[in-house]
Order: structure tokens, then C-alpha cells, then sequence
């Protein structure tokens, strides 16, 4: 019976992280793997696709920012082409719920690119919600 009950208490303390979230960030994690598909397949439009429809959108740059999707769009076509984009990972994500329609989004990126150098960094993000779905709204890598 005792070996049933630490089974039972290590399945929940494993899962509990799952079990915690709630839609709002299951549906951001989701957005979270969806850059990494995206980027991993190469597909840099459908990336940017995952920037919201605004023209206040905006991704934070060493020199300024890119605001809208045409130019965030122009910036990864400029300096990620893609036989440099490699493979993406996410990791280490953090969350802090600001409103019912915002939410603030931490970690860590990880490029490994054709010729095996990785770059590493951390992101934050703020995460908007347009109509019921999540999507990128301010991004900065660095």
C-alpha cells in the first residue's frame, strides 16, 4: 500500500506543473512550440505569423525596433536567411499574467546552426490576445 501511495505522490508532483497551467498559458506554450516548428521547417512567414495583427506589434532591436508584421517580416528575411536560421529551442519559460488579454513571457533561446555553432540567449515577451487566440505582441531576444 506504501508503494502505491509514493507512486501516486511522485505522478502528481511530476505532472503537477501541467496540471497548474491554465488555458491562457497552455495556449502560449502552444505559440512557444509553433516558433519552434516554424523555424525549424524554415518557414520564416509563418513565424512572423505568429506576431499579432497590429501595427504596434513590435520587436525590440539592438538599434531601435521593427513595428508591424511587414517589418519584423523584412528584419528575419535580412539578417536570418535560411540557411542560417538552424534549429531552434525554447526553454525555461516563465509566465506573469498582466490582464485577461496580456501576458508577460520569459527564457531562454537556443540557435544550432548548420556548421554546429549555437547561439544562446534569453527572450521576453509580451503575449496579446486578438479575438480568443494568443500571439506575439512585443519580442526581445538578446
Amino acid at each position: 500500500m506504501r508503494k502505491i501511495l509514493y507512486v501516486l505522490a511522485f505522478v502528481l508532483v511530476a505532472v503537477s506543473p501541467v496540471l497548474a497551467q491554465n488555458k491562457d498559458e497552455q495556449a502560449i506554450l502552444e505559440v512557444i512550440r509553433q516558433e519552434e516548428e516554424f523555424w525549424n521547417k524554415g518557414d520564416i512567414e509563418g513565424y512572423v505569423s505568429l506576431y499579432a495583427p497590429d501595427d504596434s506589434t513590435r520587436m525590440i532591436l539592438g538599434k531601435g525596433a521593427a513595428y508591424g508584421r511587414d517589418s519584423i517580416l523584412a528584419f528575419y528575411k535580412k539578417y536570418w536567411p535560411k540557411e542560417k536560421m538552424g534549429r531552434l529551442e525554447l526553454d525555461g519559460e516563465g509566465m506573469e499574467r498582466l490582464s485577461d488579454n496580456f501576458y508577460y513571457v520569459t527564457g531562454y533561446f537556443h540557435v544550432t546552426q548548420a556548421d554546429g555553432r549555437v547561439i544562446n540567449g534569453r527572450y521576453s515577451s509580451l503575449m496579446k490576445k486578438v479575438k480568443g487566440k494568443w500571439y506575439l505582441y512585443t519580442d526581445h531576444s538578446g
